[in-house]
């Protein structure tokens, strides 16, 4: 394990059964958003694989240094390192590791892809202005921990460079392109009330995707960190399910 003292995210290898999962988190957050539910996924029987993405987990100037290219790489270096041991595994990801997992799904031999709120795009016309207020006011306040619950709190970066948005932007594009490609049975599940990425995302997700098996599931009680939130359990159970029902023996 890699430490993190700044946010105490790490990355995590739970080793338990043969089928294992490669579960990636989102922008600015760390793997501590994912392990309550990758737990639960360890104890279904799932070797799950949660790694702690470049500049992440350490500080916010160290994560302007980084690019949505060196989230790709060690996105694809994970699941490789992976495969390695564990024949084709499953992909989970979380908002803007949703948009890292579908490329990978597009070019390895994924037999599951789980989206959770995936960040294909920013509902936010602000946007648009991007290229010039990176430079004006590079600097903008979290949009992290949009949790409605309190059992549990998402820790992540109080501040992130606007250059990082458009990473993440760039990301969630080249993902909309792969969508077709994908024909794996996907599960794709997000809040009704997410305040970080536009529900209309899964919908675009489900409507896109080239799989011919697709289930979908809205939360009521759950802001955008559905891994931590009041229906975290309800999510995992969803995503035990699907996995157990179309992961190969």
């Amino acid at each position: 394990m890699t430490s993190s003292e700044y946010l105490g995210g790490e990355s995590v290898l739970l080793e338990r059964g043969p089928q294992a999962v490669l579960f990636l988190h989102g922008f600015t957050s760390t793997t501590q958003a994912l392990r309550p539910m990758g737990g639960i996924l360890a104890d279904a029987g799932f070797t799950v694989s949660m790694p702690l993405l470049p500049g992440h987990g350490t500080t916010p100037e160290d994560m302007a240094a980084h690019s949505h290219a060196d989230w790709r790489k060690a996105s694809f270096a994970a699941y490789d390192q992976l495969a390695e041991k564990y024949k084709n595994p499953a992909i989970i990801g979380f908002s803007m590791g949703g948009a890292l997992g579908i490329q990978i799904a597009a070019n390895r031999p994924v037999p599951v892809f789980v989206a959770l709120a995936p960040a294909l795009f920013l509902d936010d016309w602000r946007t648009f202005f991007l290229p010039i207020l990176k430079y004006i006011m590079p600097w903008k306040k979290s949009i992290g921990n949009d949790v409605k619950g309190t059992r549990y709190q998402e820790k992540s970066y109080p501040r992130f460079h606007l250059k990082n948005v458009e990473d993440m932007l760039y990301l969630g594009k080249m993902a909309q392109k792969d969508l077709p490609s994908l024909k794996m049975p996907v599960l794709g599940i997000q809040s009704e009330i997410d305040h970080t990425i536009s529900p209309r995302c899964l919908d675009y997700f489900i409507e896109h995707v080239g799989s011919e098996i697709k289930e979908m599931h809205r939360l009521k009680n759950s802001f955008h960190v559905l891994t931590l939130d009041n229906e975290f359990e309800q999510v995992a159970q969803w995503i035990v399910d699907f996995l157990k029902t179309h992961m190969p023996a």
